[in-house]
């Protein structure tokens, strides 16, 4: 986990306090050490299918209120949001990746169409 460039922490959504599930994630990061509480994470409520829309915006904002990372809804049994937390992973990822090297015979960038999508 050290050489990863960015963090996902899925909480689950039904469970009763799920600022106290990412607090106890964030600590067992600090208490591990090596850069792992600074690196950039973003945070999936998941499991929203089990939840009403208000439980899903009282626990959305809850979760916004304790971190200034991204937090997305997401269901990984229904689909619902994964398309979109894939994405903003892959762009964190990219925004961290040095430019690719031209290609030397055609002096053009390198391949990078790359794309988890």
């Amino acid at each position: 986990v050290e050489r990863c460039g960015v963090l996902l922490h899925l909480i689950d959504g039904t469970a009763d306090d799920p600022v106290a599930a990412y607090r106890t994630v964030r600590a067992e990061l600090a208490a591990y050490g090596a850069g792992l509480e600074d690196k950039t994470e973003l945070v999936g409520l998941n499991k929203i299918d089990s939840l009403d829309d208000e439980e899903i915006a009282d626990k959305l904002a809850a979760l916004r209120a304790v971190t200034d990372s991204p937090v997305h809804a997401l269901s990984g049994v229904a689909g619902t949001g994964v398309r979109e937390v894939v994405a903003a992973l892959a762009a964190q990822v990219a925004a961290r990746r040095p430019e690719p090297e031209a290609d030397a015979e055609a002096g053009e960038p390198a391949d990078t169409d790359w794309s988890p999508l």
